[in-house]
């Protein structure tokens, strides 16, 4: 038996401008795409709302550092799907979140993408890196210094249009990487796509302080980086 490897190289954000030309993509380095990523998480884990989740990583390697974040986001909601390409032990897999092993060959491996659709509010982050540099690890600071100005080009909005198109996009990647998924994706699709009412009702407060105290620390590693390089 031959199993056929998918890769598909049209990148999720130039689908998601086709469907939305009004808006217009802006740049954003690693460290804060890390700030917001995370405080759209933590959004999802204050509330008891069981919203749709997506996200999907460059890397097994990136995914395995916010693994413990999604093992907590699973406890609060049943519908989490997380993206990565392989490099030791991910694979398609249905446990406390579905997981999708994506070919390292398909556009996915430039791309970082988060998208929540809950009642309350929707949002998105989804973004294609620039420069197609080799994704490098933090061994070093000049290395984690290199590896936080990666640049990205991309979409952060609360628009309930643009996110829920966004989820639709990222669900039928899903449906082809995992075509045995299809019943429970359509009615994802069905739930939080087409159904869900148009309201957003969220207070901005606690997102914005949050999403400052992420910055700070992002900014607070990259001085400890520069220093130290500075040192040697």
């Amino acid at each position: 038996e031959i199993t056929i490897q998918m890769s598909i190289q049209t990148s999720v954000l130039e689908e998601l401008l086709q469907n939305f030309p009004q808006v217009r993509p802006q740049l954003y380095f690693k460290s804060s795409l890390t700030a917001l990523s995370h405080a759209m998480e933590d959004q999802v884990l204050a509330s008891e709302a069981q919203p749709l989740i997506i996200a999907s990583f460059q890397k097994e390697r990136f995914y395995r550092q916010e693994a413990h974040r999604y093992e907590r986001i699973a406890a609060i909601t049943p519908h989490v799907y997380v993206l990565a390409a392989p490099e030791t032990s991910f694979t398609n897999a249905s446990r406390e979140y579905e997981t999708i092993a994506f070919e390292p060959s398909d556009q996915l491996s430039y791309e970082w993408h988060l998208v929540v659709i809950g009642p309350q509010y929707s949002t998105c982050l989804i973004c294609h890196e620039r420069q197609n540099l080799p994704v490098v690890g933090a061994e070093s600071p000049g290395l984690l210094a290199m590896d936080q100005t990666r640049r990205f080009e991309g979409i952060w909005t609360f628009d309930r249009d643009v996110s829920s198109q966004a989820a639709e996009i990222l669900l039928n990647r899903i449906g082809i990487y995992r075509p045995e998924l299809t019943a429970k994706l359509d009615h994802a699709k069905a739930q939080f796509v087409q159904q869900m009412p148009s309201t957003q009702d969220v207070d901005p407060d606690p997102f914005a302080q949050r999403l400052v105290t992420y910055l700070q620390a992002g900014q607070y590693k990259l001085q400890k980086a520069y220093r130290s390089i500075a040192a040697k």
